[in-house]
């Protein structure tokens, strides 16, 4: 996944030449903190060991100027964790319960910009290529999950510029309840883009993902944190 965000990056190169497109985009660290369970609630992630997590993201945007083709936005997230503790009912320590979540995903979007000036609404739908998968690994029992799925989602996004400052403030949402998949993926998030020929700057945010699978043995999962990174426009 990290070799994917490293890729995303590399494809900035020839766009920058070209005045017919408008880019844009953000790299970064996302540091959620995990609930939920998983074995349709028989283990909680947090007495599992799960905590807070750094996951690496990077978002790219293409632009045009013809209002009946949509624009394109690709996602990717590094979103793997895996964790081990002592199973509790074995005195001497010697079994462990081993556990992996992995909600890596790359998502490819089709929007169109219903509103473009100090005010922006974006609309369109996602698709999310899953890239990871469950496993909870027993003494008494071993259940495991390959995700590896294209999820249609719903995609808005939302971004006030305050004039002459720099300054804006944006929320993007993606949302499925789709066969037996229920995500809701919402950031609000404060940027700062100094003005020049190529607009870079910071922003820093909040990101919540939910995440409930109701096949197999059962997944409900909430990552929600702080970020921070670098953003860019031109």
């Amino acid at each position: 996944m990290k070799k994917s965000i490293f890729l995303l990056l590399i494809a900035l190169s020839p766009l920058s030449h070209a005045d017919f497109w408008g880019v844009k985009g953000d790299v970064g660290s996302w540091r959620p903190d995990y609930s939920g369970s998983l074995n349709g609630g028989n283990y909680s992630l947090s007495e599992l060991g799960y905590g807070e997590e750094d996951h690496l993201y990077a978002h790219l945007y293409v632009e045009h100027f013809f209002p009946l083709i949509p624009n394109f936005r690709i996602s990717v997230v590094d979103g793997n964790s895996q964790q081990s503790l002592n199973y509790p009912a074995n005195v001497n320590g010697d079994d462990l319960i081993s556990t992996s979540v992995n909600l890596s995903h790359i998502d490819v979007t089709a929007y169109y910009e219903i509103l473009d000036n100090w005010l922006m609404f974006d609309i369109g739908i996602s698709l999310r290529k899953l890239n990871g998968g469950i496993s909870l690994d027993t003494p008494i029992s071993s259940d495991s999950l390959n995700m590896d799925d294209v999820i249609p989602m719903l995609y808005i996004q939302t971004e006030l510029e305050l004039p002459f400052t720099g300054w804006s403030i944006g929320a993007e949402g993606n949302y499925t309840a789709y066969e037996d998949y229920s995500i809701s993926d919402y950031t609000v998030r404060l940027r700062y883009l100094f003005d020049a020929v190529l607009d870079f700057g910071v922003e820093l945010g909040y990101r919540d993902l939910t995440f409930d699978y109701n096949r197999s043995f059962g997944i409900d999962i909430t990552q929600g944190g702080p970020f921070a990174g670098f953003a860019f426009h031109f």
